[in-house]
């Protein structure tokens, strides 16, 4: 649901090979890489991506994922 929440383009297969991840039940890893690949490519997403992002973690979310959330906090946009 998260993919299809973000539309954007990359010039590589991140979201594919997220999407792949995903379906092969690695779904914090996908999450994980997508949003890593988000922050490297300077892409801005939605305090609500944003915040879809925080509740996919928010049952365990470990120090990495509380980062990656916290980088994304700072280039959201309303």
């Amino acid at each position: 649901m998260f993919f299809k929440n973000i539309s954007m383009q990359f010039h590589d297969d991140s979201l594919v090979n997220a999407e792949e991840l995903a379906k092969y039940g690695e779904k914090r890893v996908a999450l994980e890489n997508f949003l890593e690949n988000v922050l490297a490519n300077e892409v801005t997403i939605s305090k609500e991506a944003v915040t879809l992002a925080e509740k996919a973690f928010s049952d365990a979310p470990n120090d990495y994922d509380i980062e990656l959330i916290n980088e994304l906090k700072k280039t959201d946009v309303t």
